[in-house]
């Protein structure tokens, strides 16, 4: 793991999911963990989200959704993402994500995916594994 660089990570929510309070959190946790957060909040589009990673270089792209329109917009967010060739920045998941949609999202490219129960760890160890930096938090994992 590359030691310096602070992982650049962006969150969003795509459509119209309003239902904040978890990404929020995780904002701030990861803030807390060392993680440079580009936090781009709600009612996002798939295009604002391309537009946003590569304005900010993000390393990481954390999306949040608490109902079941995830396929459609995360689907559409990939192939925005591979018209534009940022198709390499790892996108992770979280919410009300329902594990018998988990084979559709990692074929659509999605690296991580934290449902209900997930832990911080899990996270950190994702991100850190997903971008080659270390976070301080792990202590070398």
């Amino acid at each position: 793991m590359s030691e310096g660089a602070k992982i650049r990570c962006l969150l969003a929510m795509l459509g119209t999911d309003v239902h904040s309070k978890g990404i929020r959190t995780l904002a701030q946790i990861l803030r807390d963990e060392g993680v440079e957060v580009i936090y781009l909040g709600e009612h996002n589009t798939a295009e604002g989200v391309v537009n946003a990673i590569i304005t900010e270089d993000a390393d990481v792209v954390g999306l949040s959704y608490s109902t079941a329109t995830y396929l459609h917009y995360t689907g559409e967010l990939m192939r925005k993402m591979r018209a534009e060739n940022i198709s390499e920045v790892p996108v992770m998941l979280g919410g009300l994500i329902h594990p018998e949609d988990e084979p559709e999202l990692r074929a659509l490219g999605v690296r991580g995916i934290f449902g209900p129960g997930a832990t911080t760890r899990q996270i950190l160890v994702f991100l850190a594994e997903a971008t080659g930096k270390a976070l301080p938090g792990l202590g070398g994992q």
